[in-house]
């Protein structure tokens, strides 16, 4: 999504423009690139423009997903501690990470991101499923935010775990077979 689309989030040009504004946006954009990670997270955009894109869900019902381009996006990442559920397949871990975004970084992009975007971070592909404005994320007492926080999960892959041994069939693949009836 482009970053004006968004009205919720835009302030006052007036405020933007003041000097100390500028001097603390820039200073938190620095930052933010210097403590990233290097590689850089790459920031997937689903194209929403498709015809078979689920509105409430944001995700693509396609059969593979369409990215409208692909970001490579300075970001402060902290990770919390994995929530643990009972699935059919036994004890699974949900992984949330929150990616930390500079005002001025997603402005110059002119990239805003939104639930069912992806990001590609230390192997695993993430899906946001929340942009929150954090409290502290607010220059002074203006409206003028610094930053803002993507909330993201590493979606389940599946409702199987994956195989330990390549060579031998899941149970889902071996044929059931019964004796034929003799005639």
């Amino acid at each position: 999504m482009k970053y004006t689309d968004r009205k919720q989030f835009l302030y006052d040009p007036e405020i933007f423009k003041l000097s100390d504004t500028q001097t603390a946006l820039v200073i938190h954009a620095e930052a933010v690139k210097k403590f990233s990670p290097k590689p850089l997270p790459k920031f997937m955009e689903v194209d929403r423009r498709s015809t078979k894109y689920d509105s409430l869900w944001h995700v693509s019902l396609d059969d593979r997903t369409v990215f409208s381009r692909v970001l490579d996006i300075p970001a402060i990442i902290t990770k919390e501690r994995p929530d643990w559920r009972l699935t059919k397949v036994g004890i699974v871990p949900q992984q949330k990470h929150k990616f930390w975004l500079a005002n001025l970084l997603l402005q110059q992009i002119d990239y805003f991101p939104v639930r069912g975007d992806m990001v590609y971070y230390d192997g695993y592909r993430h899906m946001i499923i929340n942009t929150v404005l954090e409290p502290n994320a607010f220059w002074q007492q203006t409206n003028v935010w610094l930053g803002m926080v993507c909330e993201t999960v590493i979606p389940a892959e599946g409702d199987a775990r994956p195989l330990i041994n390549l060579g031998t069939a899941a149970p889902a693949e071996i044929m059931q077979t019964r004796p034929l009836p003799e005639v």
